[in-house]
């Protein structure tokens, strides 16, 4: 039994789509209840049903997320109103066999019912079996109960707090139970719970009594995990820090994300504090950048902004754009583009250009037409990456300058070029293909090629496709050229090549598929029809459009 997690982690990974028929289920349910019921029993209904059994687990949730199916919130809800559970599930709730007991915990949950939570609750004192044990507090969690305190002690006994992956769901609970709770064990003597309670405080609001206690945290916890009664003082923007905070500002555990609260901060006292600091050093210092910049304050990235187009910087320091909402805000537009222009980074250049992704203003594209032309080829590599669904005549004319410019041409140009159906330029990639020793460009080189093909590429694409170290990727483009061309004579090769790809998984063999279909002929159809009950529904859907179009 303790292998149950393990268990059904390996199963929800490797299965690519199973029935989930509920007909099948009630059948499997009845014979669950027999004496025999056993762990290998337990295990295949795990495999047979997980969208029915666990679609609170976040692996199956994404399994079903690559597979294309929907996961409903109570896919058992029907079921629970039927004979076969009314009668049942208290028994296998009782059972002393504790493969039954799980699976009473598993279908109570996908079934949504709410009637079982006291007997859920006194679970999590009597369950010895830690499997049982988990899925107990999950269905719990999953059926939203109020009795957050009894969950609470029950994860700081029981979760990874490494590798979490029932707090994320224990957050979505009541609020104010929520936020009780934290209250309550927030001076607990036990380090975790410490933990686990000034988290809690970042998502249940802020007020008076919250404010007083993450700030007696900040003042009186241990250095070790001071930093996350801070981190809950920044999520809520606390102000009124930097009497507190100045101390925390020489601690290397405690300094970086004290900035970030102090940035983050809605006081004008703790913002300046910080702009004082960044204006004594000679070169701002990586953890003033990253303050000002992770703040959810404009005033903060804006000043950020200032930093890092007139001021030295680290000449290594590097930002992402993800989770920025405030960069690509039209609030911030007119800050990032007079950045660009004035910034001599190329590390905040290539990073920064991301912003006017899809903007089509003047100044964004002067800025991203001067950026083509950077000495860096990073920069131009990701100014092009920004342009990639431009439809821009001007835009698209400098593209073509790029390219036939061998030390100014970058790969993301033929992506656009793709896109804009500009089919006249098969000398150019012919030549990268032939000279260039970077895969890339020669990956490149025959996208292109593959989609605008002449006959005199059938040489190139027999070449990739005879290759045996020519990755899939190259495959796949050449097998499509050759089916532009009509090529049969390829017909058996890139049978030969899905073959290969086919013991991974069916869904690799999509592109030679399809290649296969324009071709024609017996040979091609015969080899179609081998994935007409592929497990993989979405190539089974595939192979029955392109079999009814034949």
């Amino acid at each position: 039994m303790k292998k149950h997690i393990i268990i059904l982690v390996t199963f929800l990974i490797s299965i690519a789509s199973f029935g989930q028929n509920i007909e099948d289920f009630k059948k499997d349910f009845i014979k669950s209840t027999e004496i025999e019921f056993n762990e290998s029993d337990l295990n295949k209904m795990f495999k047979t049903y997980s969208n029915l059994l666990t679609p609170h687990s976040d692996i199956t949730q994404l399994t079903a997320s690559l597979t294309n199916e929907r996961i409903v919130q109570y896919p058992l809800s029907e079921f629970k109103e039927t004979d076969d559970y009314k009668n049942n599930i208290q028994t296998l709730l009782n059972s002393e066999n504790p493969n039954q007991r799980l699976l009473s915990y598993l279908v109570i949950a996908g079934a949504g019912d709410k009637n079982y939570e006291k007997e859920l609750l006194e679970k999590l004192k009597t369950e010895k079996t830690k499997g049982n044990l988990i899925w107990s507090g999950m269905a719990l969690m999953y059926l939203q109960t109020n009795h957050t305190t009894p969950l609470f002690d029950f994860l700081i006994e029981n979760e990874n707090f490494g590798d979490s992956h029932m707090i994320p769901m224990y957050f979505q609970l009541n609020k104010d139970s929520l936020q009780n709770t934290a209250y309550n064990r927030i001076n607990s003597s036990n380090l975790k719970a410490k933990v686990l309670s000034a988290q809690l405080l970042s998502k249940t609001g802020k007020n008076e009594k919250t404010e007083k206690l993450l700030l007696d945290a900040v003042k009186n916890w241990e250095y070790n995990i001071k930093g996350y009664a801070i981190f809950s003082v920044k999520e809520l923007e606390m102000g009124n820090l930097k009497e507190t905070f100045i101390p925390l500002l020489d601690s290397i555990k405690t300094r970086p994300i004290a900035i970030e609260a102090l940035a983050n901060s809605p006081t004008k006292e703790d913002v300046d504090y910080l702009k004082q600091i960044a204006n004594s050093e000679k070169v701002v210092s990586k953890d003033i950048l990253n303050g000002f910049l992770e703040s959810k304050n404009p005033k903060s990235v804006k000043y950020w902004l200032e930093l890092v187009s007139s001021r030295e910087i680290p000449e290594k320091y590097y930002f992402n754009t993800l989770r920025k909402p405030l960069l690509f805000s039209g609030e911030l537009l007119s800050d990032v583009q007079t950045t660009l222009k004035k910034t001599k980074y190329t590390t905040i250049q290539k990073t920064l250009i991301k912003v006017l992704e899809g903007r089509e203003d003047s100044v964004s594209e002067e800025i991203l037409l001067n950026y083509m032309n950077n000495e860096d080829s990073s920069v131009r590599y990701w100014t092009v990456d920004a342009l990639k669904n431009t439809k821009s005549k001007i835009v698209i004319e400098k593209l073509i300058e790029l390219l036939k410019k061998p030390g100014k041409r970058v790969s993301p140009i033929t992506h656009i070029l793709i896109n804009n159906e500009i089919d006249s330029l098969q000398n150019i990639y012919r030549d990268i293909y032939n000279t260039y020793e970077s895969l890339e460009w020669k990956r490149t080189a025959i996208e292109y090629l593959s989609k605008f093909p002449k006959d005199e590429d059938k040489g190139i694409f027999k070449d990739v496709i005879y290759n045996d170290d020519s990755g899939f990727s190259m495959n796949r483009n050449a097998s499509i050229g050759l089916a532009n061309l009509n090529d049969k004579s390829s017909i058996d090769r890139i049978i030969e090549i899905s073959e290969k790809e086919r013991e991974g998984s069916d869904g690799n063999c999509q592109a030679y598929l399809r290649a296969l279909s324009k071709i024609k002929g017996e040979k091609a159809k015969k080899y179609i029809l081998s994935f007409e009950n592929s497990e993989s529904k979405y190539i089974s859907e595939f192979v029955r459009e392109i079999i009814a179009e034949w």
